[in-house]
């Protein structure tokens, strides 16, 4: 069995497993894509690339905390990890739900929301909604995303856990590189044997791959740990941006459902392995004070954007683009702020106490 590659010490290197700041930097572009998007220029900026950013980079980081735990301990601690996850997800989401379904209630909105609709919400379910008889959620809620995510925190640490924590990363790569292929042949037969394909871009069974391509990048030549790491050359980051923008431009819909998230998934394993650590113009940019604060809140900020895009188009039906961009993202800021301080950072605190406390 081959030995793990070594773990960098912090005196090595500016990177560390507690924060890497370019990766901030994604997080907030990531975030503007979105929203963007969702303002009104999807047929411009797909907001849906926005999505396999934050994807590849759950995968990444989850799997990268996981390997280190696992080389420090020789397990992994399911326990204290699904109640930090919890601490990180439920908090801010049940509160904006609530506020968004009050908010329902007073805006015009032709599907009203119904129990088992907002039970699939809730319970991680709304990329199924077959399971719920079709059922309305919460109006503006784009919480498929957060059950596909869900989805692989519920069954990858354990997969790890049973198999992988004392064995070569390199294994567990290659695991998960093999699970790749297996998501798109899936998405491909799929494509083939039902009636709506637009139902693959939100299934996890069919999206999970984005996920995977992030853990893949944490099992081999991860920026962060492994000393080796493969370092691309600005030609290789050049040829990623042109996959990604070739995806971009074709527009068949059967490839779009199929081959188009697994070629982003290897273009973005380039651009991260490039990112992570550079001290040149793109490192810098990535690692600026304003997307950082930008990435801090994304995660309520991803939640909460539509709903509030949506009120400000009731409120000022007649505003423009520029004018809906600057109030609902203003808007949004200053909501993710509160909640930030109010919620997420006192959370953070009990996260980091158990962290603590397990160790």
């Amino acid at each position: 069995m081959a030995e793990p590659p070594q773990r960098r010490r912090p005196e090595e290197s500016r990177l560390s497993l507690k924060h890497v700041r370019e990766l901030d930097g994604m997080r907030a572009v990531a975030i503007a894509i979105v929203f963007v998007a969702h303002c009104g220029l999807e047929d411009v900026i797909p907001g849906g690339f926005g999505v396999t950013i934050f994807f590849f980079l759950s995968g990444y980081l989850i799997t990268t905390l996981l390997r280190s735990e696992a080389q420090e301990t020789r397990r992994i601690d399911l326990r204290a990890f699904y109640i930090r996850r919890t601490l990180r997800i439920w908090p801010s989401l049940y509160i904006t739900v609530f506020l968004t379904l009050m908010l329902s209630w007073w805006l015009p909105n032709p599907r009203p929301a119904e129990p088992w609709g907002v039970f699939g919400q809730l319970a991680f379910l709304s990329n199924y909604p077959s399971l719920f008889g079709n059922a309305a959620g919460v109006p503006g809620l784009p919480l498929w995303s957060l059950a596909v995510e869900e989805h692989f925190y519920l069954i990858f640490p354990l997969v790890f856990a049973v198999f992988f924590a004392r064995r070569s990363p390199r294994q567990a790569a290659v695991f998960c590189a093999v699970a790749c292929v297996a998501v798109l042949l899936t998405r491909i037969v799929t494509a083939y044997t039902i009636s709506d394909i637009g139902h693959i871009y939100y299934w996890s069974h069919t999206r999970i791959d984005s996920i995977l391509f992030g853990c893949c990048l944490a099992l081999w030549h991860n920026p962060v740990l492994d000393e080796d790491a493969w370092r691309p050359r600005k030609i290789h980051l050049w040829l990623a941006v042109a996959v990604i923008l070739a995806c971009f431009l074709f527009r068949d819909e059967m490839f779009r459902q199929t081959l188009r998230y697994s070629l982003q998934g290897i273009a973005l394993f380039v651009v991260f392995s490039y990112l992570i650590g550079d001290q040149g113009l793109f490192g810098r940019a990535m690692s600026s004070r304003l997307l950082r604060r930008v990435a801090l809140y994304s995660y309520t900020l991803y939640l909460v954007h539509v709903p509030l895009i949506q009120l400000v188009r009731w409120l000022a039906p007649d505003m423009g683009m520029a004018g809906v961009i600057a109030l609902s993202g203003a808007l949004s800021m200053a909501y993710a702020a509160a909640m930030y301080t109010a919620v997420e950072a006192p959370a953070a605190r009990w996260r980091r106490r158990l962290h603590t406390e397990d160790r």
